[in-house]
């Protein structure tokens, strides 16, 4: 079967499909050659942008509103081809895939559009707002959206969503690298948006292509001051080392890393079966949702003991509780492992060989538990998969803070008040969020700051209109006058 991924360049479908390109799992796709269309994927000239700026604020909530009614998977047939194209090209099941697809509606309701304005202001977003200063100037100030290029991550259909509601919101223009695991929720709602409004000038601000990381003739012409103001990507470090390169004058980089996140769970929380099955079913739920594809998802747990044998017997208890409720988690959230590297494996089964150093439970395409009975995580615990977790005995919370970092995003505490008793600690230790076990998925970074960032903010240019003809403002010309 030929597997075809168009560009969709400012309202058009382009479906010369004259380049292939290798998929991640070995399966190859079709799609057009990007430097053939470099003229149709960046702006002529930025007056194309006037448009979006004949329209209101409230009349970018009205089409975005109305966006959200078109994405229905079951009758939409450009969300069902992504959702096709995901069982070959993606590690996680379709029923996954059709579930985030469906979580995506949720970015199109007013109050969660209304939410997220909030976090830049309406009075700046919708004109200039005005500020008196000291020197007696009245500073106007209007927060504009430019031409950027979105370099997102291909962990889910989350990333397209999002890029295509914050452009919307801060009426700028976006060029999106289609990730090669992820090939088709861009495209599906850039279609879409053709579909409902062929001619409105939203539709026509979205773009998605595929090029392959690293097309230096294509890069090198795309990113220009002339065509892109900012880069904002999700990738890891060789990929935001690749990217930086083409920062300079004029060219802004925003960064959302891969990060990962940890847990932790308190000494408090082996005194009782309840508590232990509790924090159990929790810990699961923040493994396993969604495969543990998330950046939010945990994948080093931090048990607080006294190290003594019957401790380290309590934690291994526990680690067969989060081993099971793994299993127990609903088809719609999680599911066994498609695509399974061989590599990863013989790393899981080579400690299940030295059991004086790591007690390892499961460790296959159902997931697993690596408990170290020594108190040191594994050397490749931020490349934990598949539902698999480190559960690291730790004497005090000083011991495990070694381990945390800038690249820590998310930190799932148990039980509750360690929450408040950690956070200030964990937060000048580089963590950006702290939140309680169980929770640690459910995260709305559309309105609360995302990797530390307050995204739709950084998204924008912030354009200062002075009126300086007041008659407190002092001037040099005036004296001499």
């Amino acid at each position: 079967m030929k597997y075809q991924i168009p560009i969709v360049a400012r309202g058009e479908v382009i479906e010369d499909y004259e380049v292939t390109c290798e998929g991640r799992y070995g399966v190859s796709f079709e799609c057009p050659d990007p430097n053939k269309y470099m003229s149709k994927i960046v702006l002529p000239s930025r007056r194309e942008m006037d448009a979006l700026y004949q329209i209101s604020l409230d009349d970018v909530i009205d089409y975005l509103i109305e966006f959200g009614k078109h994405l229905d998977v079951e009758t939409n047939p450009h969300l069902q081809w992504a959702v096709e194209l995901s069982r070959v090209f993606n590690d996680v099941s379709s029923d996954l895939v059709k579930r985030a697809l469906t979580v995506n509606q949720g970015f199109c309701r007013r109050e969660m559009l209304e939410a997220m304005i909030d976090t830049v202001g309406r009075e700046h977003l919708d004109g200039w707002a005005p500020y008196e200063r000291m020197n007696g100037r009245i500073a106007h100030i209007h927060a504009f959206g430019v031409p950027t290029a979105h370099i997102i991550a291909g962990n889910g259909p989350a990333p397209a969503m999002m890029t295509f509601v914050r452009n919307a919101l801060v009426r700028g223009y976006a060029m999106v690298k289609i990730p090669s695991n992820e090939l088709g929720t861009a495209v599906a709602l850039a279609r879409t948006a053709i579909d409902m409004a062929p001619d409105h000038p939203l539709t026509k601000s979205f773009s998605a292509v595929y090029w392959r990381g690293g097309d230096e003739k294509f890069e090198n012409n795309l990113y220009h001051p002339k065509n892109v103001e900012r880069i904002v990507a999700w990738g890891g470090y060789e990929s935001i080392k690749h990217i930086s390169k083409y920062v300079r004058p004029g060219i802004d980089l925003m960064a959302f890393d891969p990060k990962i996140s940890r847990s932790i769970v308190g000494g408090d929380t082996f005194s009782s079966d309840l508590m232990m099955h509790e924090a159990a079913t929790r810990l699961a739920d923040d493994v396993g949702n969604g495969n543990q594809n998330g950046c939010t998802n945990s994948r080093v747990t931090y048990a607080v003991c006294d190290m003594s044998d019957e401790s380290i017997a309590k934690v291994k208890q526990f680690s067969q509780m989060v081993f099971d409720e793994i299993q127990n988690l609903p088809e719609e959230t999680s599911s066994e492992a498609i695509h399974m590297d061989p590599s990863f494996l013989s790393k899981v089964d080579s400690l299940s060989l030295l059991d004086d150093e790591y007690h390892v439970i499961g460790g296959d395409k159902r997931g697993g538990v690596i408990v170290s009975l020594l108190g040191d995580q594994v050397d490749f615990a931020d490349e934990l998969k598949y539902r698999t977790i480190n559960i690291v005995p730790v004497k005090d919370y000083s011991t495990m803070l070694k381990y945390f970092t800038r690249d820590v995003q998310t930190v799932g505490v148990y039980p509750e008040y360690l929450r408040d008793e950690l956070r200030t600690t964990l937060a000048l230790h580089g963590v950006q969020r702290i939140t309680s076990l169980g929770y640690m998925r459910e995260y709305n970074a559309s309105i609360d700051p995302h990797d530390g960032n307050e995204a739709l903010r950084k998204m924008c240019t912030w354009v200062v209109s002075e009126d300086c003809m007041t008659n407190y403002s002092p001037a040099q010309w005036r004296k001499l006058a």
